[in-house]
């Protein structure tokens, strides 16, 4: 086979980043997003129900009439719809979900591995990115903003209304980042598309000195390939 970058890894290496860029600009829109999560003031605010975004009236009506809730004007100038929801039916595609951690520094990522090596910048790409080799040790630095955080990108569609698009949900929660591998193996046991929950689950526990404590943690529930499920879903009758 044709190499002409066999004797010039220079060159090789600058047309690779090229390719990266174009596949990135490539990527598709979204036509919503699903948020666990929002601001208040400027505090971060975990939530217990699921919030919608999405640039399309049209698209907020539906969700509103699917999962119930409000809408109202998200930060960005787009629509929010806070529904009465912390369960909601996807259709997943294992090839197209993304994951890394990232640093984030003035909105633009300044650290991107995969907890070993580097992802970007193509000078760094595959070196030793010197993240701590223990877990508690990552999620310290990551608190101290000193270091990276989970970011995985769940492309996915609602299997309840397949028409309103291709949406998105991006977690950043260490919780989800622990059960994720866990999580891909049993995606990669379904053939094809995976009919899956996504739900918000609240728990509860007290502290050695007894002191209660609370948070939501997203979690992606895989139950089956799409099409078993449709099979097992008969129509409704006539």
């Amino acid at each position: 086979m044709l190499d002409i970058f066999a004797t010039d890894p220079e060159a090789k290496a600058q047309r690779e980043e090229r390719e990266e860029k174009a596949q990135r600009a490539q990527r598709p829109s979204f036509d919503f997003q699903l948020r666990s999560g929002m601001l208040m003031g400027r505090q971060p605010i975990s939530l217990k129900q699921w919030r919608f975004i999405t640039p399309k009236s049209a698209t907020a009506e539906h969700l509103k009439e699917l999962f119930g809730g409000t809408i109202t004007e998200a930060a960005n100038g787009d629509l929010a719809v806070d529904t009465e929801t912390n369960a909601v039916e996807v259709i997943i595609d294992a090839s197209k979900v993304e994951s890394k951690l990232i640093q984030w520094a003035d909105g633009l990522p300044v650290h991107e591995c995969d907890g070993v090596v580097f992802l970007s910048p193509e000078d760094d790409k595959g070196k030793p990115c010197g993240c701590p080799k223990l877990l508690d040790e990552r999620k310290e630095k990551a608190k101290q903003r000193r270091g990276p955080k989970p970011n995985i990108v769940l492309p996915l569609r609602l299997a309840q209304d397949q028409e309103l698009g291709l949406g998105k949900y991006t977690a950043t929660a260490w919780s989800f980042a622990e059960d994720f591998p866990y999580t891909m193996k049993r995606l990669a046991e379904i053939d094809g598309e995976a009919y899956c929950i996504l739900r918000l689950e609240h728990i509860e526990y007290k502290t050695k000195a007894g002191e209660k404590r609370e948070f939501v943690k997203p979690v992606l529930d895989v139950i089956s390939s799409f099409q078993e499920a449709m099979a097992e879903d008969p129509e409704p009758d006539a």
